[in-house]
């Protein structure tokens, strides 16, 4: 999950909030994020990230942010996880 947060945090930008509203994370939920981090969109990122696997508990699998990055038409972003993934192994 490690490398898959990298990669997404680095790619993803200003459209972090398309992907958390996918992801079903609640506006106040996204707000808050925002409220911590209002001009780093990299760490805004990661902390999406790390929300929806607080909230996703056990069941938090990287296949289901690639198919909600896809989802969001960030097909290159999703393509990028995959590689990594893949280059890794995984």
């Amino acid at each position: 999950m490690d490398i898959a947060t990298e990669v997404i945090a680095e790619n993803l930008g200003k459209s972090w909030h398309k992907l958390g509203r996918k992801l079903r994370l609640g506006g106040v939920k996204l707000e808050s994020i925002a409220n911590r981090h209002p001009t780093d969109l990299e760490e805004t990122a990661v902390e999406l990230l790390k929300e929806w696997r607080k909230s996703q508990g056990a069941g938090a699998r990287t296949g289901q942010l690639i198919r909600a990055l896809k989802d969001c038409q960030f097909n290159l972003t999703a393509d990028k996880v995959e590689e990594a993934l893949h280059s890794q192994g995984l």
